[in-house]
């Protein structure tokens, strides 16, 4: 009998190895192994998945009643992100200037040490300074300033914003097509690799991106617009892709001594802005035995001042696209002069984008 016993449980324990091996696998998902590490930069998202819907159809504010007011003595509070970009406050010196004549005051705020946080408080400072007209360019997510922008609204205050992707809740905004501009600096890039480069093998020529694919998602668009040039130009490698804070001539000059640590080889950098692009240029210039001619930087906006400079094709510095084309400074006073007057305006101003560079074939070898 225990012979017959033992030979039943033989047999189900063997079935039940059999089904056990059949059977489905469990349904707990197991985790994933971590990604193997590398220096490559890293793929940004592709900009269709990224781009969120745009405002960019233009209609006409009408004219109020009694328009056009008299402006003088009316005051404005005049926000950007930083008082070190060259781009930003020439834009809001020029601005300054030309008010004079008008009798307004232009406060110019910069943000360079608080980001967001600062700006929130600026504005709330405006408020209580009965301010009756702000420019607001955030610096970083505009939805953070929401809240601040509608307590001006709602204290009366008219409120410019500088480039969000959507009208609400400004009475008006500047909008530019970031992605754009950073496609027009690839090409740009591109051409002059063409140019400087003619004899080059597909992969060879070592190109660095200074820009800030975490940033805001105006920044973000222009990065991603940069990272096009692997698509258009089979000469270019690109050897690295950094995500950068701060905009100012030294963090571009410290990102390329940084790049060139690496990289040493570099002739090609995109950079997020002209601080940044005349930073890497200097950095450029203090390289032992330095030919200018291999090397071009490009910016996806522009330091008026800078505009001899980088047509010479005498600096690193070769290129950079115009936003609102080269009279920018005289579109904002316009604008703000229109709305604070009461006549009729348009709520959306889409910026131009002026590529302005200089004359590559002067540089073929």
């Amino acid at each position: 009998m225990k012979k017959v016993l033992s030979k039943f449980l033989a047999i189900f324990m063997v079935m039940g190895i059999l089904l056990a091996a059949c059977a489905p696998a469990a349904t707990d998902t197991p985790a994933e192994p971590e990604a193997a590490a590398t220096d490559a930069p890293a793929e940004p998202e592709a900009a269709a998945e990224e781009a969120p819907a745009e405002d960019t159809v233009v209609s006409m504010v009408p004219a109020q009643a009694g328009a056009p007011f008299d402006i003088n003595g009316k005051v404005v509070c005049y926000i950007i992100p930083s008082l070190a970009n060259p781009f930003l406050n020439g834009v809001a010196t020029s601005v300054t200037e030309q008010f004079k004549a008008d009798g307004v005051t232009v406060n110019v705020y910069g943000a360079d040490e608080g980001g967001l946080n600062q700006q929130f408080d600026q504005i709330e400072n405006c408020i209580s300074m009965k301010t009756d007209f702000m420019y607001v360019m955030a610096a970083g997510e505009i939805d953070q300033l929401i809240p601040a922008i509608e307590e001006a609204k709602a204290a009366g205050i008219m409120v410019m914003g500088v480039p969000p992707q959507k009208l609400a809740p400004f009475d008006a905004i500047m909008h530019t097509s970031q992605l754009e501009d950073g496609q027009k600096v690839a090409k740009m890039a591109c051409d002059f690799i063409e140019a400087r480069y003619p004899d080059a093998a597909d992969g060879s020529v070592e190109t660095a991106i200074v820009g800030g694919a975490s940033s805001s998602v105006g920044m973000k668009l222009r990065d991603q617009g940069y990272s096009t040039i692997t698509d258009i130009c089979p000469k270019v490698k690109l050897v690295a892709h950094l995500d950068v804070s701060g905009d100012s001539l030294p963090v571009g000059q410290n990102a390329a001594e940084n790049i060139f640590t690496a990289n040493p080889d570099v002739k090609v950098f995109l950079a997020q802005s002209t601080a940044h692009a005349q930073g890497i240029a200097n950095a450029i210039k203090a390289l032992p035995g330095v030919e200018i001619s291999e090397y071009g930087v490009f910016a996806g906006d522009m330091d008026p001042s800078m505009i001899p400079t980088v047509t010479s094709c005498e600096d690193p510095y070769k290129g950079f696209v115009a936003i609102g084309g080269t009279a920018l400074d005289v579109a904002t006073y316009e604008q703000i002069k229109k709305m604070l007057q009461g006549v009729e305006y348009p709520n959306i101003i889409n910026d131009a984008l002026d590529p302005i560079a200089c004359d590559f074939t002067t540089l073929a070898p």
